[in-house]
């Protein structure tokens, strides 16, 4: 009777144990590894995230083209309407297109009116 009394109590010591346990679920997939490409984005959401027309950007003019209104800063190439664009100094005071030199630092705002957001509307020469 007594090894009955002990096998009862542990299984209700075990069961006791096991039933808080078993309230923790892990819901989800796996977790993404460590090159995982990140989660997709519509591009309603991208569009609305790359938008940032308000803030400066800067660096190196690697090359401009008056001509073709470009220039290029990091690898990429951007825009600019050359008969549109305000150029501004260190001073303040604007400054005509042609003051744009490779290897000049510049600081610069999109054009928000550029769907593409690829269009630069002011630049700040350093």
């Amino acid at each position: 009777m007594r090894g009955i009394m002990k096998r009862a109590l542990l299984s209700i010591l075990l069961l006791g144990i096991a039933l808080p346990s078993s309230a923790i679920l892990v819901q989800g997939g796996k977790p993404p590894g460590r090159n995982a490409a990140p989660p997709p984005v519509k591009a309603e959401a991208a569009r609305a995230m790359s938008d940032d027309s308000t803030g400066l950007r800067r660096g190196p003019l690697e090359g401009v083209s008056v001509e073709k209104g470009t220039f290029n800063m990091y690898g990429q190439t951007l825009t600019f309407a050359p008969n549109r664009v305000k150029i501004f100094g260190k001073d303040g005071k604007p400054q005509s297109i042609y003051s744009l030199k490779r290897g000049g630092n510049v600081r610069f705002t999109m054009d928000p009116s550029d769907a593409t957001h690829r269009r630069v509307a002011v630049i700040y020469t350093d």
